[in-house]
């Protein structure tokens, strides 16, 4: 009977974290439906649930626009780009401090600001779509 009881514990416990997983993903998703424009883009938008994306700031670019366009944060902090659009683009440092790799629908990239000041920062195929890390 005990084993039993060890067995039905793991499958909870499985079943728990499963859950908060699931919970944390969907108040993501709620926070992004938050910068949604008035006339949203089809498509599928998940988090990449790698380890630099929990304690990132999130920039989520839709609608060839990155929300937010300007962003605060502190020396240190992570900022983590998803692409809840249709299209691939990505997260280029005006001054060449980062890169990010085409990002496809769904995908993510993290940038670490280990330095004060100002990162003016563009899509590379859509050189209009502009941002700004302000890194105090």
């Amino acid at each position: 009977m005990i084993p039993r009881l060890v067995a039905m514990d793991l499958r909870l416990g499985a079943a728990t974290v499963g859950l908060t997983v699931g919970l944390a993903v969907g108040s993501l998703a709620g926070c992004f439906s938050k910068h949604e424009a008035t006339a949203p883009s089809e498509g599928v938008c998940s988090v990449p649930l790698n380890p630099s994306v929990p304690g990132s700031t999130v920039v989520v670019i839709r609608d060839f626009l990155f929300g937010p366009a300007d962003l605060r944060v502190r020396v240190g902090d992570r900022v983590t780009w998803i692409n809840c659009d249709v299209d691939l683009h990505t997260s280029t440092a005006d001054g060449g401090q980062w890169a990010s790799p085409l990002l496809s629908p769904g995908d993510g990239f993290t940038q670490t600001f280990p330095t004060a000041g100002e990162f003016p920062y563009h899509c590379e195929p859509h050189p209009f779509m502009t941002g700004r890390v302000i890194v105090e």
